[in-house]
């Protein structure tokens, strides 16, 4: 299943709420799930962003990106505000990539 809301959705809580109804239109079964979504700043000039995929790690990110796994300290810097312990990543999570140097 893939939902495109019709409306910009702004931060903060919401819920997705899904029924099934019979023939008649009656509501025989409800699905209620909270999701929240974040504000997004976009990066400042020279920097990148990347999405985290299933698998990925800071360390591997790093490595991809400046060639050295010991610089995901930088990618960390940058995101402080969206990462607690830097061995606990998200799929989907959005982080800016600073430029090397």
């Amino acid at each position: 299943w893939q939902l495109i809301p019709t409306e910009e959705l702004v931060s903060g809580l919401h819920t997705l709420r899904i029924d099934q109804i019979n023939i008649s239109g009656e509501v025989i079964s409800r699905l209620e799930t909270p999701f929240s979504m974040a504000t997004f700043e976009r990066p400042n000039a020279g920097e990148g962003l990347v999405i985290v995929q299933p698998g990925n790690s800071l360390w591997r990110i790093a490595r991809r990106l400046y060639g050295q796994g010991i610089r995901y300290t930088m990618i960390f810097g940058a995101n402080q505000d969206q990462i607690r312990d830097p061995a606990l990543i998200y799929p989907g999570q959005i982080f800016i990539v600073p430029e090397e140097g």
